[in-house]
């Protein structure tokens, strides 16, 4: 009995197409369907039937060896391919997956490497029917017209998008098995006439496609229909080319291939992702293929209406209605036999937006485009790491999503406690499924906000970091094993290991230990140590909120204190204003540091080491400074002892720089100081008094650096200070032959100083 084959030429992810190959299968009854995907991938796509694997997904198929060598293979409801699968399922007929394996195509020569670059779709060079192209004008070359056969057909009819008209024709038309008879003949006549060079991959596809179509015709099945894209029908024919396929397919290099399904979006479907044969407006597509021909139009707009419904948007069924109506007269107007997605949004934009198109963004990405996420089945064949990951996900009740979606834990909670735990994980394993953002007031000690959103090619991540472990925490320990084995420096195993306890990774914290040891007794370097001991007390304070044992870090912490205040005092001297400006942001984050520790022998060595940076002339001014405020703010030098600190650093024999910088350094943060202890306002009065003009207008610039982060309450206060210490001595202003007249000629320096309006009246 001779077979009989039919070739049914698709547009890969296309309604219509999709609804008229179930026709033409339904016709045809075949025993056996061949489909353009690649034969490695064929063992995976048996299972595409799974009751709870929900498309949009994606077949990855990755070398395993090399992850970076990956395809992703992305199927829709309304793809042909998928309905051929379903239909098979249903009707017990053979399925056989006919392209070159990604096997031979990660592994093909250098001469087509460019071509098959990792992270891409694995779509011919051809272009498939109804590219996101114009048509070229007849005074455009040649060239242009054999990269879009579509669009030459679409000029020749008289339209200037070819997506237009294949969507007019071909996706608006209900399923129809005599649509392929047609598509063939087109395809047929535009390789004939464009006679269009194909690029080697193309002819090794299409050489292996046949050779898959010969061995299946030699095995006797009755029927046998070949699903491909439209391009690829007419050449193949079992009779083309024997000799030179065989010798085309000779001596390929292979590589080990694995296949997995993963979620997919609509987004990552679309044309404008990047992906070679996507789609313009897969949400559309959706509603086209799942909705009556007569429902479409109304299907959609009251969608429409009831987006911006939710949005507080003015949208009632009369606009509904009305948009119906305004995008089936446009189709009128414009000679088309049904509304597309143009007429739709131009429509929608008129009646529902009043003819704005922002408030219509909304409906652009839900409706035209889609924000759907498909979902697979934890049964389904993946790597261990995936199905650890799926599990927790499940128990967590932590549901990917591809839209962003805000997520606050509550680390008093335990299941949020394990949530918390699996994000920081993920982290460390390069999977940014979740971004954390920062939480103000004391809530941020046990509270955490997320946001969360899955990328599909997120499920490449997890693949890679599969070669750590089998599971998300063994992997994650290993993971930071590896990177304080890599790190140099005592700042970043520090802050690995408060990344780790985070992740609560119990197998990984002795060996960031150690290794936090072996670097700290080997660094001499204090801006090292400085860096390193924040990071090291939030550990030990996270330890309290997330029952996690820090007695290793607490050992280190004792080791490293002593150390650092042994070296700040050095550390300190021989410094210029540049260089000493990124050490004292490190010395704050270290006084905080210790007194979060309370710790009365670290605070104890801390407070000498700062009063030897006070004492020490060699001291930077700005460190000098600060120690001191430090000094007074922790209520271990009194007022007094301050008072005599600050007029040494502004007594006459001091450089005006290093006064300066004194200064800066002391009032860093907020002016309460001079406004509570009325001693040191008037010692920096009498110092600003006694400059030269000529040196007052030279540092003003400089001294508004101290004055910067006061809040305007604070400078209203100082300056009403000011106003009442200028007004005291009026009683005696004859004792001290004081010229009121010249001193008020500083008052305009002096508002300009405290940066408030010259207009001010105390």
């Amino acid at each position: 009995m001779p077979t009989d084959l039919r070739l049914f030429g698709i547009r890969h992810h296309g309604p219509g197409s999709a609804a008229s190959l179930v026709a033409a299968l339904d016709a045809f009854r075949p025993d056996i369907v061949l489909l353009e995907c690649p034969a490695d991938a064929e063992a995976a796509l048996a299972t595409a039937t799974h009751p709870e694997l929900r498309p949009p997904v994606a077949l990855l198929v990755y070398n395993p060896k090399q992850q970076g060598q990956a395809s992703f293979l992305p199927f829709a409801e309304f793809s042909p391919e998928w309905q051929a699968i379903q239909w098979c399922a249903r009707h017990a007929a053979h399925v056989r997956c006919m392209d070159l394996p990604m096997a031979l195509r990660f592994g093909i020569k250098d001469a087509v490497a460019e071509a098959l670059a990792p992270l891409t779709a694995p779509e011919p060079a051809a272009p498939d029917l109804g590219p996101a192209s114009a048509a070229p004008t007849a005074s455009e070359p040649a060239d242009a017209l054999k990269a879009d056969p579509v669009a030459y057909i679409a000029r020749l009819a008289g339209y200037a998008d070819s997506e237009q008209w294949w969507e007019t024709h071909l996706e608006h038309a209900p399923g129809n098995a005599d649509t392929f008879a047609v598509v063939l003949d087109l395809m047929t006549a535009l390789r004939e006439e464009l006679a269009r060079p194909e690029t080697e991959e193309t002819l090794l596809r299409e050489a292996f496609m046949r050779e898959t179509l010969r061995a299946t015709l030699g095995q006797g099945y009755a029927r046998v229909a070949v699903v491909c894209g439209a391009w690829h029908a007419p050449v193949l024919q079992p009779e083309l080319l024997k000799k030179e396929d065989k010798a085309r397919l000779k001596g390929l290099k292979k590589v080990p291939t694995e296949t997995t399904w993963i979620p997919w979006t609509y987004e990552r479907l679309s044309f404008s992702s990047g992906y070679g044969a996507g789609v313009l407006s897969p949400a559309w597509y959706e509603v086209l293929f799942s909705q009556p021909r007569a429902e479409v139009l109304t299907h959609w707009m009251v969608q429409a209406t009831r987006l911006l419904r939710g949005q507080d948007v003015d949208a009632s069924s009369a606009h509904a209605i009305e948009g119906v109506r305004l995008a089936a007269a446009l189709a009128a107007v414009r000679g088309l036999a049904l509304p597309g997605i143009d007429e739709l949004q131009e429509a929608a934009v008129a009646i529902l937006g009043g003819g704005y198109a922002e408030p219509l963004d909304l409906v652009h990405r839900a409706l035209v485009i889609g924000e759907k996420l498909g979902e697979v089945p934890a049964g389904l064949p993946a790597t261990p790491l995936q199905q650890d990951l799926a599990q927790q996900q499940k128990t967590l009740r932590l549901k990917p999503e591809a839209l962003p979606k805000p997520l606050d834990l509550d680390l008093r909670q335990p299941t949020q406690l394990d949530r918390s735990h699996l994000l920081h994980r993920l982290r460390l394993l390069d999977i940014t499924w979740g971004q954390p953002e920062e939480v103000a007031g004391k809530s941020g000690t046990f509270h955490e906000l997320w946001k969360l959103a899955w990328q599909p090619e997120l499920a490449l991540a997890v693949i890679e970091a599969g070669r750590w472990g089998n599971t998300v925490l063994a992997a994650a320990a290993s993971r930071a094993t590896a990177r304080a084995a890599e790190a140099t420096t005592l700042e970043a195993v520090s802050q690995l290991l408060e990344e780790a306890l985070r992740a609560d990774l119990g197998p990984a914290i002795p060996a960031l230990v150690a290794r936090l040891e072996s670097i700290g007794a080997s660094t001499r370097d204090v801006t090292h140590l400085l860096a390193a001991l924040p990071p090291l007390v939030q550990v030990l304070r996270y330890g309290n909120v997330r029952r996690t044992d820090t007695a290793q870090v607490a050992q280190v912490v004792q080791q490293l204190v002593p150390r650092l205040c042994i070296g700040l005092p050095a550390a300190c001297t021989g410094l210029d204003y540049a260089a000493a400006q990124p050490l004292l942001e490190r010395i704050e984050a270290s006084h905080q540091a210790i007194r979060l520790l309370e710790n009365p022998a670290h605070a104890a060595d801390w407070y000498a080491a700062l009063a030897a940076v006070q004492r020490n002339a060699a001291s930077n001014g700005l460190l000098a400074g600060a120690a001191t405020r430090f000094l007074f703010d922790a209520q271990q030098a009194d007022a007094d002892a301050t008072a005599t600190t600050l007029g040494l650093a502004l007594a006459p024999a001091q450089p005006t720089d290093y006064a300066t910088a004194w200064i800066e350094g002391f009032l860093r943060g907020s002016g309460l100081l001079l406004i509570h202890h009325r001693e040191l306002f008037g010692l920096l009065d009498t110092w600003l008094g006694s400059l030269p003009e000529d040196t007052f207008r030279e540092i003003v610039p400089l001294l508004r650096r101290a004055f910067t982060d006061f809040s305007l309450p604070e400078r209203r206060q100082l300056l009403e200070l000011a106003g009442h210490d200028a007004a005291a001595p009026v009683a005696s202003a004859e004792s001290f032959d004081f010229d009121w007249e010249r001193g008020a000629l500083v008052l305009p320096g002096l508002y300009q100083l405290l940066g408030v309006p010259a207009t001010f009246s105390a």
